[in-house]
């Protein structure tokens, strides 16, 4: 499985995005974005294990803004 992560433009995001996520029941943890992907200055992402596409909408749902979406260590 693809590694799947979204990037957001703060730790305070990716803090409340990881929680409303686990809240509809996913799998969601932060973690630094990698350094040469980091475009956004913050440096952190959610981590979501399945329906990336999904978790986005739920996200924007609920006021957390994307930066982006990593795939495998590529960015889409």
């Amino acid at each position: 499985m693809q590694k799947q992560l979204i990037m957001v433009g703060s730790i305070t995001y990716a803090l409340k995005g990881r929680d409303i996520l686990r809240s509809m029941g996913f799998t969601a943890y932060v973690e630094r974005t990698p350094s040469h992907l980091d475009r956004v200055g913050c440096g952190y992402s959610i981590y979501v294990k399945d329906n990336i596409q999904r978790a986005d909408a739920i996200l924007a749902e609920n006021g957390i803004p994307i930066q982006g979406i990593l795939n495998d260590g590529d960015a889409i």
